[in-house]
């Protein structure tokens, strides 16, 4: 087995250091992002879970980027949303926005509830390195 040594990238979010985590790890061709909830780096958290979606995935964005990923390099998404039937089209749209070419895995569940009540959605993911870069 070959050992690859571990990159952890941090967002300053408020509760990394709180629990011990961090935003993304490396390790070698891999990378893996934390769930991330809109207001993780420090900005505020929108209102509406479409806006919510999308300021999510421009943190992860560029915290891979940090990490030497792209999101074209993404192959698994998981989602959680606190309320799945009023917000699916939306979070479908914003995610078919960054994803319609790359077309990872995908997975959206319902969840009781989040951290922050302001927050509607937290999202995961998981990236390898295309072999060109």
């Amino acid at each position: 087995m070959t050992d690859y040594p571990r990159t952890k990238i941090a967002s300053g979010g408020p509760y990394e250091d709180v629990v011990g985590y961090s935003r993304v790890v490396v390790a070698g061709p891999l990378a893996f992002v934390a769930g991330t909830t809109a207001g993780s780096d420090g900005s505020p958290i929108p209102e509406s879970c479409e806006e919510q979606t999308r300021q999510t995935v421009e943190i992860m964005r560029k915290k891979l980027v940090v990490a030497g990923f792209g999101l074209d390099e993404v192959v698994r998404v998981r989602m959680f949303v606190v309320d799945i039937k009023r917000d699916w089209p939306v979070v479908s749209k914003v995610m078919n926005e960054y994803f319609a070419e790359i077309r990872p895995v995908m997975t959206m569940v319902q969840v009781a509830g989040l951290i922050d009540d302001a927050m509607l959605i937290e999202i995961e993911m998981d990236a390898v390195r295309q072999s060109s870069k």
